[in-house]
């Protein structure tokens, strides 16, 4: 018997998780990617000899990586190799202020205690609440395919839920056992990258801080081109087929349900099955016709809550800084504030913003020339929706964020720069296909969380799904990996029905 041919559109983690495990399912997996090789905004470049991560920095609870090559038969550390960063984070804070996130707890505690007398015994109340935190809520709510409302109406799990005061936001649940703003802050700085401000931001999402304490941050060897790398080697190796350089312009219906795509240069490929990994946004206003794209309309769109964009500085520079840490973060008075447009990113911060500095040549020293390393600069800044005039302001705000680094001990890279890109809203949207430059994707508000974010399943259009950070469970790596899984669930409960 034939294997069920099955479309994935986009090369980036998610279509690439995906692709591995429907070849693994027993499907005959194509995966059409535009760019020339995969990630999507994960696949990096190399400018002038140095080569810089254009996703995400941070690597989280590598058990689901492996588990993903587990689950297909295969070992994960034979496509990709991980080191541990340490420390996991370093925070200097508006008062002049350090502290290092530490997967060291002993350390941990150690800085607390330079603080305040009393604040190691509350981290280790905090602690231990997140080890039932992450029993009774990762599985049930992350690691398994979203339910419908009703079904999430279960006793015994609103009990359990109830227990960790999920009414209460981040800012408050820090609050309530650190009663400092430093140490909430500092542990809630998460939230930006889910589209929020801490004060704003579910109390559920605690349990970021807490993998990153228990299973540390990684960085793989080669960066995270290396690992989008890994998993297509090893998605070829289960039989997957990849065509790169292939722009897919359309989805093909027929009686409302899909029987393949339509490439730009106009040939159909015939398929019952079509998962998008594409920004879902981007792709239901530019792959689907307004009459495929079931709720998801104009109006619906612009209804929807979505994250922050970034600013980006990718630097190569002719000096190392290796005792700087790999992963440091500058919390500015202005995160303390609980108005517009300091909680909400809903105008430029040009006089004390927040930012983020990654340092990966430590680490990574294959990214630049000998004497040579390469910096990753992250400035959140409003979405497109604000309408910055990015061509009068990128020197500016550029020369501001330079001279800003000094704060993070980087008093002299002005001097030292000899490969420089700037990325703004603008070229997420356009040149990595990101809705409104919305880089965290859709905002993990309560009204799109669970079953109120958009479904892996579109069930208005049968053999259609998606997998991305739009989808549930959210935004990043980690959740992404877990929604390949669930996709590859739905799309067997549904060839069950149709059998």
């Amino acid at each position: 018997m034939a294997k069920p041919k099955l479309i994935i559109v986009g090369a980036g983690p998610g279509g690439l998780a995906s692709a591995m495990r429907f070849a693994k399912a027993g499907y005959d997996v194509h995966l059409y990617e535009a760019e020339d090789r995969p990630g999507g905004r994960t696949r990096g470049f190399t400018k002038d000899g140095y080569y810089f991560d254009t996703g995400p920095t941070i690597l989280q609870v590598p058990r689901v990586y492996q588990e993903l090559f587990h689950d297909c038969g295969l070992q994960f550390e034979d496509y990709v190799t991980l080191k541990r960063v340490s420390p996991n984070t370093r925070l200097k804070f508006w008062d002049n202020s350090v502290l290092d996130l530490d997967s060291n707890l002993d350390n941990f505690r150690a800085q607390l205690a330079a603080w305040r007398d009393d604040l190691p015994a509350a981290f280790d109340r905090w602690y231990a609440e997140h080890i039932r935190k992450n029993v009774m809520g990762y599985r049930p709510y992350l690691g398994t395919p979203v339910r419908s409302i009703l079904g999430y109406l279960n006793p015994k799990e609103i009990w359990d839920a109830l227990s960790f005061r999920p009414w209460e936001s981040l800012y408050d649940h820090f609050w309530n056992y650190f009663k400092d703003e430093r140490l909430v802050y500092g542990m809630s700085y998460p939230a930006k990258y889910l589209g929020m401000h801490p004060t704003k931001c579910a109390s559920v999402f605690s349990l970021v801080a807490w993998l990153e304490f228990e299973d540390g941050i990684w960085y793989p060897e080669g960066g995270f081109a290396a690992l989008v790398q890994g998993f297509a080697n090893a998605a070829r190796d289960l039989g997957v087929t990849i065509h790169y350089n292939t722009t897919v312009s359309g989805v093909l219906t027929s009686q409302n349900k899909v029987r393949g795509i339509r490439l730009a240069n106009g040939k159909e490929v015939s398929a019952e099955i079509v998962v998008l990994n594409a920004d879902l946004a981007h792709a239901v206003t530019h792959m689907l016709a307004p009459n495929q794209r079931g709720p998801y309309t104009d109006k619906k769109l612009n209804s929807m809550r979505f994250s922050c964009s970034t600013f980006m500085l990718y630097l190569g520079l002719d000096k190392k800084y290796p005792d700087l840490a790999h992963h440091q973060l500058y919390l500015s008075e202005h995160i303390r504030s609980k108005e517009a447009p300091y909680i909400d990113d809903s105008a430029l911060d040009d006089s004390d913003p927040s930012f983020y500095v990654c340092n990966p040549t430590i680490i990574n020293p294959s990214n630049a020339p000998e004497g040579h390393s390469t910096l990753f600069v992250l400035v959140p800044i409003p979405n497109t929706d604000a309408g910055i005039d990015w061509e009068a302001n990128k020197q500016r705000y550029r020369d501001y964020i330079i001279e800003r680094m000094a704060l993070l001990g980087y008093d002299d890279v002005a001097a030292h720069i000899v490969s420089e890109t700037c990325y703004v809203a603008e070229n997420w949207q356009d040149e990595f296909r990101v809705f409104k430059g919305a880089v965290f994707n859709l905002s993990h508000t309560w009204g799109q969380l669970g079953p109120l974010r958009p479904h892996i399943r579109a069930d208005w259009m049968p053999g259609l799904y998606f997998v991305g950070g739009a989808v549930h469970p959210g935004s990043g790596l980690l959740t992404i990996l877990e929604a390949a899984k669930s996709a590859v669930y739905f799309v067997g409960q549904d060839q069950l029905v149709a059998g």
